[in-house]
């Protein structure tokens, strides 16, 4: 499937110098260990400006073969409910899935207007913000566009179309960050998440316990951005891979989700 042949023949002009098998390699080089491309030309034995070709080549190939499959796959509720792990079946059997939202650092855009648009105020610095979804059994369900990371996670969860894949009775978990309860009633859905603290008031040992039982289950997603985030090539995206940065992500996410199944 990844082959020069999906490439073009403009684009396999570039690629020419190396097979497909090291073509592969030398970008998945890139993606997971962020090797600079000087590095990269040594070790392949070709030039700089080849390596930056090969590899956009190749993964944009990834990129469109894994949208033309679907993948990240929504699974229906009969296969949520036929793969739900015990202890959610126990304690929160309807949820369809658990989302967070992950901030990426990127270099300091030229422009004024994006450079605002990527402010964060979370990470004191400009950053990339996606919303990821998994399923109860840990497989990566959804994932949005790159947004900018002065974007609220209220607004990405309202925008990026995740909220239209939810069946009536689906229940999302999230943290208490996820202002998104009344987002979810106009689907006929609920959102599981800690209680808050009212009025400086403690919490109740019922809404202790729910917290708890929460958190002891939402890990489950952060556990998966952590996956995603050894791909190194997220450490710090360069502005000449601001145009590529969506494909890059989307990659990153679904190769991650190739790994040994999250929750047993």
């Amino acid at each position: 499937m990844y082959c020069a042949h999906c490439i073009g023949e403009r684009q396999r002009q570039c690629v020419r110098a190396l097979d497909d098998e090291n073509s592969l390699l030398l970008t998945f080089m890139k993606l997971r260990l962020d090797c600079p491309n000087e590095d990269l030309a040594q070790r392949f034995s070709i030039s700089a400006g080849t390596v930056s070709r090969i590899f956009t080549s190749y993964l944009m190939v990834m990129y469109h073969a894994f949208k033309s499959a679907q993948l990240p796959a929504w699974p229906s509720r009969a296969q949520i409910d036929a793969a739900m792990p015990q202890k959610f079946r126990d304690l929160y059997p309807t949820t369809r899935t658990i989302i967070d939202c992950t901030e990426f650092p990127i270099q300091i855009p030229s422009d004024p207007d994006t450079q605002r648009v990527t402010w964060s105020t979370y990470k004191n610095r400009n950053t990339f913000k996606a919303l990821l979804c998994i399923t109860p059994s840990g497989a990566i369900s959804f994932i949005s566009s790159l947004y900018g990371g002065s974007v609220s996670d209220r607004e990405i969860t309202k925008t990026c179309g995740v909220l239209d894949l939810l069946d009536k009775g689906d229940s999302v978990m999230a943290d208490k960050g996820f202002t998104i309860k009344e987002l979810c009633e106009e689907r006929g859905a609920y959102v599981n998440i800690p209680p808050f603290i009212k009025n400086g008031q403690q919490l109740t040992e019922k809404e202790l316990v729910q917290t708890r039982r929460v958190a002891s289950l939402r890990v489950h997603v952060e556990r998966a951005i952590e996956r995603i985030k050894n791909f190194h090539i997220l450490d710090f995206i360069l502005s000449a891979h601001f145009d590529i940065a969506d494909a890059i992500f989307l990659v990153c996410c679904v190769v991650a989700d190739f790994g040994a199944q999250l929750i047993t």
